[in-house]
């Protein structure tokens, strides 16, 4: 774990800091947030099912050409899984509220890929690319900025 730099640790039975603003309240949650978006992730899994192809892109190269594929099953729960994974390890390493936040975000991150997945699967053209590289590069700004401030 690393040093708290002068921030006065939260455990989960404290209040959220007075100063914090409503959006910053809701993302501490990282349980709530992990819950919904898993919810969500296999809504739009299990609506878009039939439509979806059996063998369905999950990566591409820095051209945008797809250059990994899976079948179905493991391209349907492979991202909610992946949100329930990161929602344990938040919980087990202690995680202060900052940390919590940018998990958070790095959820609906990761919800955000997981549509655009779908989209480029059932025929849309989706620039995943530089889409999936500004959201990440958005998720890493509000983290160095929880990190710093």
């Amino acid at each position: 774990m690393r040093a708290n730099r002068g921030r006065k640790p939260i455990c989960r039975s404290e209040p959220f800091p007075a100063d914090m603003n409503a959006p910053a309240r809701l993302l501490a949650r990282q349980r709530a947030v992990a819950a919904l978006v898993t919810g969500a992730l296999l809504a739009l899994g299990v609506a878009l099912h039939a439509a979806l192809p059996d063998q369905m892109a999950i990566h591409w190269n820095a051209a945008g050409e797809p250059d990994s594929f899976v079948g179905k099953p493991i391209a349907v729960l492979s991202m909610p899984a992946l949100v329930v994974f990161l929602s344990v390890l938040f919980e087990v390493s202690g995680s202060d509220v900052g940390e919590r936040i940018v998990g958070s975000l790095a959820m609906l991150l990761l919800l955000g890929v997981q549509v655009m997945v779908f989209g480029v699967n059932l025929g849309y053209d989706v620039p995943i690319v530089p889409i999936t590289l500004a959201l990440a590069g958005g998720v890493v700004a509000v983290a160095v900025w929880f990190e710093t401030r």
